[in-house]
């Protein structure tokens, strides 16, 4: 058996998203779009990542990638967590949403990944989530089996 093959990721090619504002032509949009999905052969299914920047101008407020959650602005934001849960749960997926700062910042060194397991926007707190904080390197780590695990075999 062969394993396919795959290309390094290079620099970001943002012509699609260009693209798309553009032909909205300042219209609202009402689709997502996806950060990351692969097959994960461990667990058997498709593995959603959504990655949340956590800025730096948020920094003075005390909002940070380990205390940043979706809970606390899910009201601006409640359908791009929504559409990312019902196509997750519609794959029999995994949803992971992942926040991080910029490399250079004052919080360069904390990731935090948030499994989500239910989404309910009637309830209080709309986003359940299972934590794990990693440093920048433990997170590169972790994140490297999981870009792994998406390796499929030919027969």
């Amino acid at each position: 058996m062969s394993e396919t093959k795959s290309k390094p990721l290079g620099s970001e090619d943002k012509s699609a998203a260009k693209f798309v504002i553009e032909m909205l032509k300042g219209e609202p949009t009402y689709g997502i779009n996806f950060d990351r999905i692969q097959w994960d052969s461990k667990n058997e299914c498709y593995v959603i990542v959504e990655y949340l920047l956590c800025a730096e101008k948020q920094f003075s407020r005390g909002i940070t990638p380990y205390t940043s959650h979706p809970n606390k602005y899910f009201d601006k934001n409640s359908q791009k967590f929504i559409s990312l849960w019902e196509i997750t749960e519609k794959l029999d997926g995994i949803l992971l949403l992942v926040n991080y700062s910029k490399k250079e910042t004052e919080y360069e060194d904390q990731v935090k990944v948030m499994r989500v397991d239910d989404i309910n926007p009637e309830a209080d707190e709309p986003v359940k989530t299972e934590d794990r904080k990693f440093d920048r390197e433990g997170f590169s780590k972790w994140f490297r089996k999981l870009n792994k695990r998406g390796k499929k075999k030919q027969n």
